[in-house]
């Protein structure tokens, strides 16, 4: 207990520089990179970050993506919807492209490598591990982290550097424009995460709060954003989570698939920033919001950047939201058909 106190409180002073810094998502770096440090320099020390703990930050971040939400987000998918569906096929196609190349020259299991290779369907992924025995774990592990941290650390230095983003907040302190009190995110995060549950959505604590936050915004024209005591400590927690879950030995069993992942990370991240030229030039919305909601990192990790850079976290939801649900409804049955037992 004591090393989780000392390991966050470590954390939110990182976090708190980082935000002096004017870097991008400043506590959510502060505890990935606190994790990174301790799992690396101090190993004979016993911690982790309980998952419970991560699922509570998560609702909270669900409502602060959620709160951003407004009536004309609704009309934009409507609007852009033809652009959205080409987006998501695009990424998941280049994916299961890159998923096949590295199988073929890493001579692993293609099965392995699509799972590892999904942009955004970690939580999926390790759960379909749990269920077909023919999945090597270890390498879906090791891809889907390395390639979300890789993600989650480089995007926001390449729109800063690249873009000329400029950082107008820490996605903490967000600008309070009125509506509902933010203490109705208390019973509304968990109905919206009880009822995603119900009807197994995928990453339910994130995203059932951001649909039902979403919708009450919508309906009641908007509600105030979660305080900087609350949202920071909420970031911290899952960043600790997901540093924490690259674990030395996995990478060590894995060691010859790193240089894939890095390249395949790269080459998603490169088919996004192009594919973001092309929405941006045809929907009129910035490069940076494009490049965002085209990045293949989480949806809550790219939305709170979003907020962090004053872009427009409707439309990175919008696009995010639909790639992680093509994912998870599209991937299953595509996997059982092309992988189903031949017969003779």
């Amino acid at each position: 207990m004591l090393n989780r106190l000392l390991l966050f409180i470590m954390a939110l002073c990182l976090g708190s520089m980082l935000v002096r810094l004017h870097l991008p998502i400043p506590f959510l770096l502060g505890g990935l990179v606190t994790a990174l440090a301790c799992k690396t320099c101090a190993r004979r020390v016993q911690v982790g970050w309980p998952k419970q703990l991560r699922e509570y930050a998560l609702l909270i971040a669900g409502y602060g993506i959620g709160s951003t939400f407004t009536a004309d987000t609704w009309r934009n998918f409507l609007t852009e919807l033809a652009g959205v569906a080409e987006a998501t096929a695009v990424i998941l196609g280049a994916s299961l492209l890159l998923a096949f190349i590295t199988a073929k020259i890493a001579r692993e299991s293609l099965k392995s490598c699509v799972m590892g290779m999904l942009p955004g369907g970690m939580t999926l992924t390790m759960l379909l591990c749990e269920e077909d025995k023919e999945v090597n774990p270890n390498i879906v592990m090791v891809m889907q982290v390395i390639r979300l941290l890789g993600v989650v650390i480089s995007v926001p230095f390449l729109v800063i550097c690249l873009l000329d983003a400029q950082v107008t907040g820490s996605s903490v302190a967000l600008p309070n424009h009125g509506g509902v009190h933010w203490l109705v995110f208390v019973p509304l995060a968990i109905l919206g995460s009880f009822l995603a549950v119900k009807v197994h959505l995928p990453t339910p604590k994130l995203l059932g709060p951001i649909l039902a936050t979403a919708a009450f915004a919508v309906y009641t024209g908007g509600v105030q954003p979660v305080p900087f005591w609350l949202m920071a400590p909420a970031q911290v927690s899952i960043g600790l989570y997901m540093g924490m879950q690259l674990d030395a030995d996995r990478i060590i069993k894995t060691k010859k698939m790193v240089p894939f992942i890095l390249v395949g990370t790269a080459i998603l991240v490169a088919v996004s920033i192009v594919m973001a030229n092309v929405l941006s030039a045809r929907y009129g919305f910035s490069l940076i919001t494009a490049f965002l909601a085209m990045a293949p990192g989480g949806i809550a990790e790219m939305s709170l950047a979003g907020m962090s850079m004053g872009e427009n976290v409707s439309i990175i939801l919008t696009y995010q939201l639909v790639r992680l649900l093509a994912i998870n409804i599209c991937v299953p049955p595509l996997l059982k058909w092309w992988f189903k037992p031949k017969t003779v």
